[in-house]
């Protein structure tokens, strides 16, 4: 009788396994699907530096944003706000 329990627990333990692979392999089978779509591949290819036949690839050196100007001389302690001092 004890031969039976055991097997019958280990059926319940793989049948568990199988069912967890189960939903790994359709997890992995949506996430395929999801990557063939043209928009996805044109997303991933850009992220890559790619571009389209026709298209012209340009390299932008420098900085893109300007440095903050550094903040004036001797009264400007308007706080975080100061920019409004000098509106008024």
């Amino acid at each position: 009788m004890t031969g039976y329990l055991e097997q019958r627990s280990e059926l319940r333990e793989q049948q568990a396994r199988l069912a967890d692979l189960e939903e790994r392999r359709d997890s992995f089978r949506a996430q395929l699907q999801r990557l063939d779509q043209p928009a996805v591949q044109e997303a991933r290819a850009r992220s890559l530096g790619m571009v389209a036949p026709g298209e012209r690839a340009f390299v932008v050196r420098g900085e893109l944003e300007p440095e903050p100007p550094a903040p004036e001389e001797g009264g400007g302690d308007g706080g975080p706000l100061g920019w409004l001092t000098a509106i008024f």
